[in-house]
């Protein structure tokens, strides 16, 4: 029951936290100008690209490494 208490605990200190974040993310992107964003969203979008690409290859990786049976 402990364990579940603190977990719970965690969770909702984690949601709150990441509540903030948004809030003052939103708050700065609010003051940013469109070239600003546009900039940011660019950055974040061929990130994710990277990411994709990333874990692909280890995915690939992975399964180019289990034995057949």
């Amino acid at each position: 029951m402990g364990a579940t208490v603190r977990n719970a605990s965690v969770y909702k200190e984690r949601l709150t936290m990441n509540e903030e974040r948004e809030r003052l993310a939103r708050a700065i992107m609010g003051k940013m100008s469109i070239s600003q964003l546009s900039d940011l969203m660019s950055f974040y979008h061929m990130m994710g690209n990277l990411c994709s690409e990333a874990l692909e290859r280890k995915l690939q990786d992975r399964v180019d490494e289990e034995p057949d049976f």
